[in-house]
């Protein structure tokens, strides 16, 4: 089982790298430094005229901390058909998941230390925590995470049925109340280890197959659609259904539509790849502009986060090429490029407005911020009308 699970984590190292190539391009570089930059920035900024030693700052760093603990749930890797071929394997799955737990812990550590060293000035010179209780605090929650990843273990197992959100739960608590003293987290810390040791030693009993695969997916649906925010992804199932709660944005009459315009405005409120991507990248928009504090920063990150948004649904103008229906249909294809522009000007425009609003709630109201309303606008109907036009006839759509 070892020798399995070595195996698989190499052909997923493979393939994740693969993705990672493909996820780390020109323009995702581009905005992640203009992000980190305007958020070290922001950050610098900020340390100069915070008050020192208030009473949420602790809690505050523990809640901090928390948050890679959200990250790096358990891989185990596998599939359908380990329910026939490894059902007699049972007793050896324990040497297979001791793997699958150091994979685990990767991610989550290399998270956990990156937030750490940004979070420590503040820690302690703000807060007031001295180093080497922060020190215990990064190095608790490297060993919280393994908690976490022990009981997810044990849950593959039909005696123990612990629910996920109770560790995050539990996780809380002990670094909200952790913070708060040198020598209480080492403790809880211990206690945690303590107690998610005891219930691995166990009888494991039946291994729940079923369960450990459908986990599985879900986990794995999980980083596919991460992925799919960037590239094609062969392996993500996407499943499309009507969301009743957008119909409003649907022509009340089929008849004011043709046959593409119906397709398209479906498309993109329907399939999630396309939905989720919108909605993700304009909060992404609204969280780089309450983090900058800056109108400039602010109408610059946003400018790049609208047209990284058009880039990126562009595979929407040749979605039905490979639909037999489409093709046999009687379907006017020659202006199905316009269509489509007709379809995502609502999109940004929505997009827009999100953004404009919560610039008013979380920004200075000044003629500036005005001003840049108006400028990202402009910006708006520049790239759907021009740059998402021109590309749309480069893809030399089908006919």
């Amino acid at each position: 089982m070892r020798e399995l699970a070595k195996k698989r984590l190499s052909e997923n190292l493979k393939q994740s790298v693969k993705y990672l190539t493909l996820v780390f391009n020109d323009f995702f570089i581009l905005a992640l430094i203009f992000l980190f930059g305007a958020l070290m920035f922001w950050y610098a900024q900020a340390m100069k005229t915070m008050p020192s030693d208030l009473w949420f700052y602790k809690p505050l760093v523990g809640l901090i901390m928390w948050l890679p603990l959200l990250t790096g749930h358990l891989v185990t890797l596998l599939k359908d058909a380990d329910m026939q071929f490894l059902f007699t394997q049972d007793a050896k799955m324990s040497d297979y998941l001791k793997l699958m737990i150091k994979y685990s812990m990767v991610l989550p550590t290399i998270l956990i230390v990156l937030l750490g060293g940004i979070l420590f000035p503040f820690a302690t010179i703000k807060a007031g925590i001295t180093v080497w209780s922060y020190a215990l605090i990064v190095i608790g929650t490297i060993l919280l995470k393994g908690c976490m990843l022990l009981i997810e273990k044990e849950n593959l197992y039909f005696y123990y049925n612990s629910p996920n959100w109770l560790s995050l739960v539990i996780t809380l608590a002990v670094l909200l109340i952790g913070s708060l003293g040198s020598y209480i987290y080492p403790i809880e810390v211990v206690v945690m280890m303590i107690i998610a040791r005891l219930g691995t030693k166990k009888d494991k009993g039946i291994f729940d197959w079923r369960y450990a695969v459908e986990s599985e997916k879900a986990r794995k649906d999980r980083v596919y659609s991460i992925f799919s925010m960037f590239t094609d992804v062969a392996e993500k199932q996407v499943t499309i259904k009507r969301r009743k709660y957008l119909d409003f944005l649907l022509p009340k009459s089929i008849a004011k539509e043709n046959p593409n315009l119906f397709l398209y405005r479906r498309s993109l409120l329907r399939n999630p790849e396309y939905l989720n991507l919108l909605v993700r990248m304009t909060v992404f928009a609204v969280l780089i502009s309450w983090l900058v504090q800056d109108w400039r920063w602010a109408l610059g990150l946003s400018c790049l986060v609208i047209f990284l948004t058009v880039y990126q649904l562009l595979p929407m103008a040749t979605e039905f090429d490979s639909n037999i229906m489409y093709r046999v249909y009687p379907i006017v294809r020659d202006n199905r490029g316009k269509d489509l522009v007709k379809v995502l000007n609502l999109g940004l425009l929505i997009q827009w407005l999100l953004i404009s609003i919560l610039w008013l709630i979380l920004l200075q109201t000044d003629v500036h911020l005005w001003a840049s309303i108006v400028a990202l606008f402009v910006f708006t109907m520049i790239i759907n009308y021009g740059y998402l036009l021109v590309r749309v006839k480069q893809q030399k759509i089908k006919r």
